[in-house]
């Protein structure tokens, strides 16, 4: 295999190696839209480092932070294993509600924009998942 290719690069990584594998039996997966929301925290986390890799479309993955001080209901939101923010507290009641009780919950990036402002920066669509 070419040390270059995808599937080789994905193998090496073992975080990616999901990436690089081609399954004929994947179950289809239906996405319903719940909510459009900015990217909380920007400055505070990794989002402001990862900002060059980050892509409309990406999916980010979201779990509760039960320990939060500031936010009891606090979503917190990941991309390969980094935490690029929160879903904001005044908005995160939906998610947080779906995520105690076991449902597959998801982000995507909708938008990025350079802006000066950080609740400006990134905006999210939240997406409950199912397999059908």
């Amino acid at each position: 295999m070419h040390p270059k290719s995808a599937l080789f690069q994905a193998r090496r990584i073992p975080m990616l190696a999901a990436y690089g594998r081609r399954s004929s039996r994947r179950a289809p997966v239906i996405e319903q839209h719940l909510q459009r929301l900015p990217l909380a925290g920007f400055n505070h986390h990794a989002a402001v480092r990862l900002w060059p890799y980050l892509r409309p479309g990406q999916t980010l993955f979201l779990c509760r932070e039960r320990s939060n001080p500031v936010d009891p209901k606090a979503v917190s939101i990941t991309w390969l294993g980094e935490h690029l923010g929160y879903l904001p507290r005044t908005d995160n009641m939906l998610a947080a509600g779906l995520l105690e009780t076991g449902a597959e919950v998801i982000a995507r990036i909708h938008a990025l924009r350079e802006s000066e402002d950080p609740w400006e920066r990134i905006d999210l669509d939240v997406f409950l998942t199912r397999k059908r």
